[in-house]
């Protein structure tokens, strides 16, 4: 019997506020927002371990799960 796939998407946009050289106040730099699509549900993060916590509600994070990952594959 075939396998079932399971499709989960999310959307991250990030984005990087930079004050002109006039302002009072200073840029706050990167941030980001991130959006389950099936759900439309959406995060605001500063840290990307926030983004990570985000996912961890809909798919499973843990190294177990998927195997160890790293970075460049």
């Amino acid at each position: 019997m075939p396998s079932e796939t399971n499709v989960i998407s999310f959307v991250v946009r990030f984005v990087y506020d930079a004050s002109p050289a006039n302002a009072a106040h200073p840029a706050t730099g990167w941030h980001g927002v991130i959006r389950h699509v099936q759900s439309d549900a959406e995060r605001h993060f500063t840290r990307w371990a926030d983004a990570v916590a985000f996912v961890a509600l809909f798919v499973d994070v843990s190294d177990e799960a998927s195997g160890s990952v790293t970075r460049g594959e």
